[in-house]
């Protein structure tokens, strides 16, 4: 199995820092999450859509604001186990991701972290397209106690894709 170091090398991965005065149509990007990382909860104000390429699974997580729920989706290679090889989180909702296997949810929402894993053999390599382009100016990082003030019931979760205030 390749390692993520070899997968940053061979696709060249940096980290992604974008300032330009052009809006292109679209972005695409890989993004390579390893174990022990987490996508922190933010918003943006475009559709999302998200591509599993190699790996383990990933979860993404999506808040509504609506009614209080959360919703998982798990992106992967095993359709048969209710993975999804792509799947587009709609613009304005409060989202993060984490590889599927660091962090169980309960039916009721508590989450509770896997023990440390290797994370050169366990990532998830997915890829990231956005319509309208992803703009920085536009991205928005959710605050730990506002989001707990809405979704109390989630606090463990939230705690874990959120830094502290």
């Amino acid at each position: 199995m390749v390692t993520s170091s070899e997968i940053v090398k061979k696709l060249n991965l940096q980290a992604h820092v974008e300032d330009k005065v052009d809006r292109p149509v679209s972005t695409a990007i890989y993004f390579l999450l390893p174990s022990g990382s987490v996508s922190k909860l933010h918003r943006i104000p475009c559709a999302e859509t998200w591509h599993f390429y190699l790996g383990e699974p990933l979860t993404i997580l999506e808040l509504n604001e609506k009614d209080g729920s959360i919703k998982l989706t798990c992106l992967g290679p095993d359709l048969m186990d209710n993975q999804q090889p792509q799947y587009t989180v709609p613009p304005n909702v409060w989202f993060g991701s984490f590889p599927t296997k660091d962090i169980s949810v309960s039916p009721d929402g508590v989450a509770t972290k896997a023990a440390p894993r290797d994370n050169e053999n366990h990532y998830s390599l997915v890829g990231c397209t956005c319509a309208p382009a992803f703009q920085f100016q536009d991205f928005e990082l959710a605050k730990r106690s506002e989001l707990i003030s809405y979704f109390p019931k989630h606090e463990s979760l939230i705690s874990l894709l959120t830094s502290a205030d």
